[in-house]
């Protein structure tokens, strides 16, 4: 009901007092009767109240007529009920959204992956770049793998997603394959790092991203690491990857790949035109398939990184590596940690980094070289110009003497540190300095050359030893200020 307006509650007043004074003499008749009070004059308040009551009564009678009606709605307020239940859980999916746009998840069940599903369709799927998800002990598989198809349906259409991983120990196969032909069947997809990381596939789930990997166009980063993955699974692998040409980095740490498994990723490597970076951490590859892959690098021109820590190559093997390295334009970071390493190997990486002028990371660190070996390696770096770390702490040693030669490797590692700092800061000024024509000579030289005089100039400072001093190896920070 509406409140009244000014004007009625005037009008109010006045047949309130006009019918108190038709009253009088009626009251005037009555006998033995108390006088009657004086009659106050009616406040706005009083109006107001008068007015609720009215509205009150009006609301009791609508709402007794429309009892049944109110009933009738009960669907509709469960199911206000349920969305806001929804919407409660969406909240939750919001406040794990990293900076990034990366929605993570962890131990979600298969109800909360339905509801997941449905918010990104409706209503997020625009903001969210990425989707990591933790889920617990077959939430996908469920229900006849309504949250996975549910998923996969998602992952099909969506064009804003960049970033897919999965991490799980009980996401089967199946599973995977609903993912996997999602990707395959979306032309718009724009993911380009796909993980499937944590003992959550094997050889026969390997095999079914293999397939996508023929023709998918958009994935450079595929990470595998900690899994099931044995020789038939990276055979499957390697060979997709002969096509694939947009792959830049694969991490596969933590398998179980042996030679022939090796084997098989060197022959794709000698073809893939792309892959830059391998992790191949804590496998099982030994002798033949280090020597493989060290045969690999006298080709290829295209790996920067490769890291095989914590496997078996021993000598034989490290042996390939260094003679690699005497040709190899390209690696820049070799790691092998922990590979059953000696001397024999050592010498033979000492007369490399005499020659090579690209590696800047070498671990050899976790092995058995002993003061022969390290001796070598320190007398090469006497005269390396790019190695600014060199690791290899032994088992076998550990006196004065040894420690002596790690000293002098790691000051040459630091002073070859300070060169590229101070090569990158001049060539950065200089950049700087020929990035507009010289007002005053129209021929102004030109940023390729003038880094190649600065380059120059800074090798020959070294060949004249002017470097080495006791100043510089006591604080390799003086050669900044020295030079620049």
């Amino acid at each position: 009901m509406s409140k009244p307006s000014p004007l009625s509650r005037s009008s109010r007043r006045e047949s309130i007092v006009e019918s108190s004074s038709h009253e009088t003499p009626v009251a005037e008749k009555q006998t033995e009767s108390p006088p009657s009070p004086v009659m106050k004059t009616k406040t706005k308040k009083d109006d107001q109240q008068a007015a609720y009551k009215a509205n009150a009564s009006s609301s009791s009678t609508y709402t007794e007529k429309n009892e049944d009606i109110g009933k009738s709605f009960k669907t509709e307020i469960d199911t206000a009920s349920e969305s806001n239940a929804k919407k409660e859980q969406w909240a939750k999916f919001i406040k794990n959204i990293r900076h990034n746009g990366i929605l993570v998840l962890c131990n979600l069940k298969s109800e909360e992956i339905e509801d997941l599903a449905e918010w990104l369709r409706q209503s997020a799927s625009a903001k969210i770049t990425g989707i990591h998800l933790d889920c617990r002990p077959n939430a996908l598989s469920e229900n006849g793998y309504t949250a996975a198809k549910k998923l996969a349906q998602l992952i099909q259409t969506n064009t804003s997603i960049t970033s897919l991983a999965f991490s799980n120990s009980s996401i089967d196969n199946l599973t995977y394959k609903y993912f996997a032909e999602a990707i395959k069947a979306n032309p718009h997809t724009k993911i380009t790092t796909l993980e499937l990381r944590k003992r959550s596939i094997d050889d026969k789930g390997i095999k079914v991203f293999a397939e996508v990997l023929n023709t998918n166009t958009t994935i450079t980063t595929l990470d595998l690491s900690d899994n099931r993955i044995r020789d038939d699974g990276a055979e499957a692998l390697f060979e997709a990857l002969k096509l694939n040409k947009t792959i830049t980095t694969i991490d596969l740490h933590n398998n179980k790949i042996q030679d022939k498994g090796t084997k098989a990723l060197a022959e794709s490597l000698k073809i893939n035109v792309t892959i830059k970076k391998i992790d191949l951490y804590g496998n099982k590859i030994e002798t033949e398939g280090g020597k493989a892959l060290g045969e690999v690098l006298k080709i290829n021109k295209i790996i920067t990184i490769l890291l095989l820590n914590k496997n078996d190559i021993g000598d034989e093997g490290a042996i390939v590596f260094a003679e690699a390295l005497k040709t190899n334009t390209t690696i820049t970071t070799l790691s092998l940690f922990s590979n059953n390493i000696s001397d024999e190997a050592a010498i033979v990486f000492a007369e490399a980094l005499k020659i090579n002028i690209t590696i800047t990371t070498l671990n050899l660190s976790g092995c058995y070289i002993s003061i022969k070996g390290a001796r070598a390696l320190a007398e090469a770096m006497k005269t390396n110009v790019t190695i600014t770390k060199l690791e290899i702490d032994s088992f076998k040693e550990s006196g004065d003497e040894y420690k002596t030669f790690i000293g002098v490797i790691n000051q040459q590692c630091a002073l070859n540190a300070q060169r590229v700092l101070i090569e990158n800061n001049t060539a950065g000024a200089m950049d700087l300095l020929t990035a507009h024509a010289n007002p005053n000579d129209g021929n102004a030289t030109s940023t390729y050359d003038v880094n190649g005089v600065i380059s120059e100039k800074l090798f020959v400072l070294d060949k004249a030893e002017k470097l080495n001093t006791d100043e510089v190896r006591k604080n390799p920070n003086s050669v900044l200020n020295k030079y620049t």
